[in-house]
């Protein structure tokens, strides 16, 4: 939040595999206390793990893998995101946003 206020317009969250969940809450989050315009986008990358044996005359492992990753754009305005992608979500309505909730004592 303090990005926003000190004038920026854009904020871009990048999260891979077990991470995107915390992405997607903090953008949430963003989202219920600011008007923003979101866009998502979903990739994969290719990993490949190397393992060298500890033994001599041992060959090299390979190991590939592919992980799920996820870019999040969050914009104050509709300047950097593509209102025609398949990802975009308009921001929420005037009712939806909740500048005044402390989400640390609402569990209490």
């Amino acid at each position: 939040m303090n990005l926003f206020a000190n004038g920026s317009e854009k904020v871009v969250l990048k999260a891979m595999g077990r991470a995107i969940n915390k992405a997607v809450t903090i953008a949430e989050i963003l989202k219920r206390k600011l008007s923003l315009h979101q866009d998502n986008c979903l990739t994969s990358s290719e990993i490949i793990d190397v393992f060298e044996p500890l033994e001599e005359g041992l060959d090299l492992v390979e190991s590939k893998r592919y992980v799920s990753c996820m870019t999040i754009t969050l914009s104050t305005t509709d300047t950097y995101i593509n209102k025609n992608s398949i990802g975009y979500q308009p921001p929420l309505s005037a009712e939806e946003i909740r500048a005044d909730i402390d989400h640390t004592t609402a569990n209490n």
